[in-house]
């Protein structure tokens, strides 16, 4: 089973430019969105193994585009990583066939999941993210660039 959330939690929820008077979260850029809002605690987890980001302050659509990218490249057969805009660590993904070993560089687990099983993973937490978030910002759910993520 793969499990990916996100958590708005901690000292730093306020933080994100989306709690910045005035912003108009529905012509934010794509760029900022990935880089400077919606600050969140990442689970990860395939099986019994461990992937989670032992850090807090993770932009989730960063998150979300890196992911969507990564899922690309695997659908190509082509091996990728993902990295974080908060620190150099990585995310390692190695096609093989139809399944996939994921490693990162902060953790030593490493697991081998369905590559449907990843991607359905990544829709699930999509789904979470632009539901929770539409509905807790309204004007967020007109921004154009969050129609690139359903695609």
């Amino acid at each position: 089973m793969i499990k990916i959330e996100y958590r708005r939690t901690g000292p730093y929820t306020d933080q994100g430019q989306e709690s910045r008077a005035g912003v108009d979260l529905a012509v934010v850029s794509r760029a900022d969105l990935r880089w400077y809002y919606f600050l969140s605690d990442l689970a990860f987890t395939i099986g019994e193994a461990e992937l989670t980001p032992p850090w807090s302050w993770t932009p989730v659509f960063d998150f979300l585009w890196s992911m969507k990218g990564a899922l690309g490249h695997l659908e190509r057969g082509e091996q990728t990583t993902i990295g974080f805009t908060e620190n150099a660590e990585l995310i390692s993904f190695v096609p093989e066939g139809e399944k996939v070993r994921v490693s990162c560089t902060y953790a030593t687990a490493e697991a081998v999941c369905e590559c449907v099983d990843l991607k359905n993973a990544w829709l699930v937490l999509r789904e979470a993210v632009l539901t929770q978030l539409s509905v807790e910002y309204p004007r967020l759910a007109a921004n154009p660039a969050l129609a690139e993520l359903r695609l």
